[in-house]
């Protein structure tokens, strides 16, 4: 079972990180004193691409154009929205210009297109109700998504909140598309007659506000008859407005219960070209709480009926959300299951109003070698399917989301026939997972990657979707590190499942194969969905692992985690790292009092060293941690919301870097051509500006190396590659693992 939001939640709530212990014995040193402000940095074009895992992640709706053919758009619940590109076949991103700061936005609400204006797209922004830091916004393209305005609205949105499976919250009117209708969670219905540029609450609507967290789930304008207007809402039902928004009857003779006696909530609905309103129900909105649920439609004589499949196998205990109609086919509708776990979940397809159906799980082929991952997941069909779309100019052309993916068919009439469906992985282009670690070694390959939801990798070739790392396969990889001195080996801790169970394993062929851990370490029971509950970090010579729980001190193995035993002299949750060229040494970063420790016996004890600002605040993220300069023993850096900071003596001592205001990501590659020192990559703020920079003189000076268009949202870890001089590694909180090259060092990439 996925639960997507704990783990998101997690990376992005920006929460204290509690370190145990009391004061050091001693007092530690100060970093020394800020000589300088920091000056602009130079500007370098940078290349950015995708390391390919093919999405990983929920995708909870797609939005087609009435109008265009093959103009589609699909929105990412943490990831942000990509438009499809149908002469290369793959799904463009558009959103890539959010930044950090503004990285609620990346968890989009809703899509909206113009009928009337194949250019005019809207997106409704904003990732939680009460975690995110800003107020969420509408976003205005009239290029199809290449640029956007911003306009803020004085309320939350939950892209990856509860209720993020339902919608679309956001329409424009057909007949008028300046005017616009956005379904809130909180805050009732709120309109726009200025192309979305002003809004304003609807007080004629009859729910101005409410507290289920979920509110209206639906907003839809039937096509064909003016000033009629579907509102559904979670509680209460189904509104309708005939005289163009004047007065909201609720619609009577909707159903109020489900079989089982719970209340109905309306979840998503479709339209048919014979005006015959679909609509799924479920008896809660929590992504794993859904227990019931039904399917109904409303003719357009003011009829309901009760349409909902009846199970062929007699499962129950599974509700409804995905729901389509057919636009060229009247009387066909298909609805997806929710949490049918057994045998699996499927989409129900009928062609004559919901009269009798037909299962395509059961007579589907699906070729999932797209994206390797799916097999290991287990995902025979696909679970938590929110978003099944029809193409309004091919009936045989449909695509739905699940938790993981989405699937594409050219053959879907095939199924009126008996015949086999075929489905392909229909997300290339899209890459949403959340990266919790990377790693880039010196020999093998060129990147290793953990990250949530699907586990990690071993990247041999970016432009190939690699199979996970087996043996365990985790629910999410929190940690892992490589043995200096011996690349080969590679350890990794993270999440087995979504009960909390931890677990580490080793590798001796650089994550080809695995051997597990014979045993944990003390406290590595973590919180369920928690990505900080554990860090391991590889001494240089491979003969020490240390794992530092987040609940308890760490503990160290020298029998490659087949026992542990206690470091003395630590605290809990410290951020830890190993010395890159001595392999007694082991750094930890205490974030919540700012202190610092170093351990010379293998990790048996730790002393505090030095003492830095807290930094609970920031480090977010397991690789803000402390970075230890491969073979320069002692050479430690650490970045934090103050600054940049830099030790060369073990810890002992730090100075900040000047030119530095804020740093929450620092990492090392390959040095600059005639440079003794590696270069050093950072995200951070230099001169006033926050962004991706490079710095060839060992911090001295800084080129950016991002621009306004490629900010990628909430960055979650950055190395740089130890043998390709300008190659840069980042993690992101939903929109995968990204590289960058230098389009002025071309000449030292491999050939």
């Amino acid at each position: 079972m996925r639960i997507r939001l704990p783990i998101i939640a997690a990376l992005l709530c920006v929460a204290p990180l509690s370190g145990g212990g009391g004061q050091p014995a001693s007092q530690p040193s100060q970093p020394s004193a800020v000589p300088t402000p920091a000056r602009p940095a130079e500007a370098e074009n940078y290349a950015w691409k995708s390391v390919k895992i093919v999405d990983g992640g929920d995708m909870p709706s797609i939005v087609m154009h009435p109008g265009e053919a093959g103009l589609m758009y699909i929105r990412a619940n943490i990831g942000g929205a990509y438009r499809w590109n149908s002469a290369a076949q793959l799904w463009m991103p558009i959103t890539d210009w959010i930044s950090g700061a503004d990285w609620s936005l990346s968890g989009v609400e809703s899509i909206a297109v113009d009928p009337t204006d194949a250019s005019r797209v809207y997106l409704a922004a904003g990732m939680y109700l009460r975690w995110s830091p800003i107020d969420a916004a509408i976003l205005i393209s009239r290029n199809r998504g290449k640029t956007f305005e911003r306009v803020n609205l004085p309320f939350m949105m939950g892209g990856n909140d509860t209720g993020q499976q339902t919608g679309e919250r956001l329409v424009v009117n057909p007949f008028a598309p300046a005017q616009l209708y956005l379904a809130t969670h909180l805050n009732g219905l709120w309109q726009s007659v200025d192309y979305g540029a002003s809004w304003t609450q609807v007080a004629r609507f009859p729910i101005s506000s409410s507290t289920d967290d979920v509110g209206l789930s639906f907003v839809r304008f039937d096509p064909v008859h003016a000033g009629t207007i579907y509102v559904g809402a979670y509680t209460g039902g189904v509104y309708r407005s005939t005289d163009g928004g004047a007065t909201w009857p609720r619609i009577p003779g909707q159903p109020g219960s489900l079989a089982d006696g719970e209340t109905a909530r309306p979840m998503r609905s479709a339209l048919g070209p014979d005006g015959t309103l679909y609509v799924s129900y479920a008896n809660r909105a929590g992504l794993a709480d859904i227990s019931g649920g039904a399917v109904y439609k409303l003719s357009p004589d003011g009829t309901w009926t009760n349409i909902t499949p009846v199970d062929p196998q007699g499962v129950s205990g599974y509700g409804f959300v995905g729901l389509a109609a057919d636009p060229r086919q009247a009387a066909t509708v298909m609805a997806a299951t929710w949490n049918r776990w057994y045998p699996t979940d499927t989409i129900f397809r009928s062609t004559d109003g919901g009269t009798t159906w037909s299962s395509l799980a059961g007579t589907s082929s699906r070729d999932g070698r797209l994206s390797p991952f799916i097999d290991a997941v287990g995902d025979p069909f696909g679970n938590w399917i929110s978003s099944i779309e029809i193409d309004p100019f091919d009936s045989n052309h449909a695509l739905y989301t699940n938790g993981y993916t989405v699937w594409a068919t050219n053959d879907l009439t095939n199924a009126d026939a008996a015949k086999t469906v075929h489905w392909t992985i229909g997300a290339n282009g899209i890459e949403e997972t959340a990266v919790l670690a990377l790693a880039s070694p010196p020999t093998g390959a060129h990147l290793l990657s953990g990250m949530g939801d699907v586990c990690g990798y071993r990247h041999d070739d970016f432009n190939v979707s690699q199979k996970p790392f087996s043996n365990p396969w985790m629910q999410a990889v929190w940690s892992l590190d490589f043995a200096a001195s011996n690349a080969s080996f590679v350890a990794r801790v993270g999440l087995l499942d979504y009960s909390g169970n931890a677990g580490g394993a080793y590798s001796l062929d650089q994550g080809t194969t695995w051997n597990r851990f014979g045993s944990n370490a003390a406290g590595t029971a973590g919180i369920p969905g928690n990505p900080y509950s554990d860090m391991i970090a590889v001494s240089a010579d491979a003969r020490t692992l240390l794992w530092a729980p987040n609940g308890a001190p760490p503990s160290y193995s020298r029998d490659w985690g087949n026992t542990w035993t206690a470091s003395k002299g630590a605290v809990a949750g410290l951020f830890i790292a190993s010395d890159r060229a001595n392999s007694s040494k082991f750094y930890g970063f205490d974030g919540a009092t700012g202190t610092v420790y170093s351990s010379t016996d293998g990790g048996a004890t730790f002393a505090a060293a030095a003492a830095l600002p807290p930094d609970a605040g920031s480090t977010i993220t397991n690789e803000a941690r402390p970075r230890s300069v491969p073979g320069r023993e002692g050479d430690v850096w650490l970045a934090l919301a103050s600054g940049l900071y830099h030790s060369t003596d073990s810890a002992a001592s730090f100075a900040r870097v000047a030119t530095v205001e804020s740093a929450s990501l620092v990492g090392f590659g390959s040095p600059a051509p005639n440079a003794g020192y590696p270069a050093v990559y950072l995200v951070g703020k230099v001169g006033e500006i926050y962004g991706i920079f490079r710095s060839d003189d060992g911090g001295t000076t800084w080129t950016r190396i991002n621009d306004g268009n490629h900010q990628f949202g909430l960055l979650s870890a950055i190395t740089g590659d130890p043998r390709i001089y300008g190659r840069v590694y980042l993690g992101t909180s939903g929109r995968g693992v990204l590289y960058g090259d230098s389009t002025r060092r071309n000449e030292h990439l491999p050939r």
